[in-house]
């Protein structure tokens, strides 16, 4: 995160409460004089733009799904305004039969925007929104791609790997949800001995953090997901948004214990990505 590099001086360890702060939220000027939607946006969008990767993809998944449900048409018999299955797999979904036996390894990236249904659709968006503004705003375009694509991606791999023998068709888009969520673990493991200079507002980034993983876990889980949703894809998401972070995220004057866990994020994502494309093309059904 662009502030957050000065926090390794000396200089800075009085006013770093104030700029991690700032960097999650802001507390630009006094509380006080903010309405209720000043609140709102701070509270869940504080780095939110009208232009930028987070707005586009989360459009780009609105008339994804959209265009689903007036090409495929309405599923009556599944949640609301549910899309059909054979409708999501000609969009794109991931099939794990598919990617195996005819090497439609696009899957891994079209399933990550689409979306079953129009409960999951406003609650997917409702979460991209919040996670990836702050990346997006923190740590720059490239990164946040990396971890949309790359570790949701990941996501859909290690999905298809334990799904192999489920003929069966998934939405993978909360996989790039938990892979922010991931990130921002993998984040604080590697900046852990930088926050330090935060005195004890090391504890509320800490507590951040928490209240973020709590929130998506309690909606995603508590979000009746039909099955077209993928929760060992979406484990693979968190694992692989948590190695990107300890494998890539810049660490000003770096020590002992940065190298260690770059090293280790390069190893278990080099770990997981592989093993799961062996295993995937080795393994059958019996």
């Amino acid at each position: 995160m662009a502030n957050i590099h000065r926090l390794g001086d000396n200089n800075d360890e009085g006013n770093g409460g104030q700029q991690m702060i700032s960097i999650f939220g802001g507390i630009d000027e006094d509380p006080r004089g903010e309405n209720f939607f000043d609140m709102l946006k701070k509270s869940f969008c504080p780095k939110i733009k009208l232009i930028s990767f987070t707005t586009i993809i989360s459009v780009l998944i609105i008339i994804l799904y959209i265009t689903m449900l007036g090409v495929g048409g309405v599923n009556k018999n599944d949640k609301f305004l549910s899309v059909y299955r054979k409708t999501l797999n000609d969009f794109g979904g991931n099939d794990p039969n598919d990617v195996k036996y005819n090497f439609e390894i696009f899957r891994w990236v079209t399933s990550l925007l689409l979306v079953g249904d129009f409960y999951n659709l406003v609650l997917a968006i409702f979460m991209i929104l919040i996670c990836y503004s702050i990346l997006e705003a923190t740590q720059g375009l490239l990164l946040t791609i990396i971890v949309f694509f790359g570790a949701g991606a990941c996501g859909a791999l290690f999905g298809d790997l334990c799904n192999l023998c489920k003929y069966t068709t998934y939405s993978e888009t909360f996989a790039c949800i938990y892979a922010c969520v991931g990130f921002l673990i993998g984040y604080i493991i590697l900046y852990w001995q930088k926050l330090n200079a935060l005195g004890e507002m090391k504890c509320a980034v800490v507590c951040f953090v928490a209240i973020v993983v709590i929130f998506v876990m309690i909606f995603t889980f508590g979000s009746g997901q039909n099955n077209f949703y993928d929760n060992l894809g979406e484990l693979g998401g968190f694992l692989g948004g948590l190695f990107i972070a300890m494998s890539l995220v810049d660490v000003p004057q770096s020590g002992e214990f940065e190298s260690i866990c770059r090293k280790v994020g390069y190893g278990f994502l080099g770990v997981q990505v592989g093993l799961s494309i062996i295993l995937l093309y080795s393994l059958s059904c019996s």
